[in-house]
């Protein structure tokens, strides 16, 4: 698939500058990717769909969403990225890309979330690490502890903006977001402080 990127040329970047959402943190840039990796990823892409950060942990639980814990219990499955790999979750602008990494890139694992599929989404943490958990037809806990907090935190901010209004990209609504994860502690004071200016400067 043919993409046009921007007046960097592709091998500058891990991905081209026509694939990174305005708006994307530094995840998206610092991912590094192999060749192979890199191409199996941008090849999942649609036309027109932009990434807008990636997480990185180990592993992932998946489960059917159902108020019976024994069924829910039976339901559940575990997927864990080899040795030295990473579990990528890919946010873009239209759905979570989860990526299971192997140790032959051709054997790595491609699960797609789309926002539609999901009612809520939140950061939490579990045995001293960072996790993603997504509610919807299915539950999800996603490891994310090889992430900072703030790139967490922020990728987290873009996917409830699209499961409200896919449309909106309000910084104050983002700050207000931000302030919530502060009041829970995922946040620190200054990570806080750090991206409300960032947003500011955006107004």
């Amino acid at each position: 698939m043919e993409r046009s990127g921007g007046n960097r040329d592709d091998g500058d970047l891990p991905f081209s500058d026509g694939l990174i959402a305005e708006t994307a943190g530094e995840s998206v840039r610092a991912t590094e990717l192999g060749g192979v990796r890199r191409t199996a990823l941008v090849d999942r892409l649609d036309d027109g769909e932009r990434l807008h950060a990636v997480l990185r942990g180990r592993l992932m639980d998946y489960e059917r969403d159902d108020d019976d814990d024994d069924a829910r219990e039976a339901s559940r499955t575990r997927k864990m990225a080899s040795h030295g790999t990473d579990l990528m979750t890919v946010v873009t602008d239209r759905r979570l890309l989860l990526v299971v990494q192997r140790d032959d890139p051709a054997s790595d694992e491609y699960r797609t979330v789309p926002f539609d599929e999901l009612a809520a989404a939140s950061l939490e943490t579990a045995n001293e690490s960072q996790r993603l958990v997504l509610r919807g037809t299915r539950r999800y806990y996603i490891d994310v502890g090889r992430s900072g907090r703030t790139v967490a935190a922020d990728a987290l901010a873009t996917i409830q903006q699209r499961l409200g209004d896919p449309e909106t990209d309000d910084p104050i609504e983002r700050i207000e977001q931000l302030a919530e994860l502060h009041e829970r502690g995922i946040l620190t004071a200054d990570e806080f402080e750090a991206k409300k200016r960032e947003l500011l400067d955006r107004i």
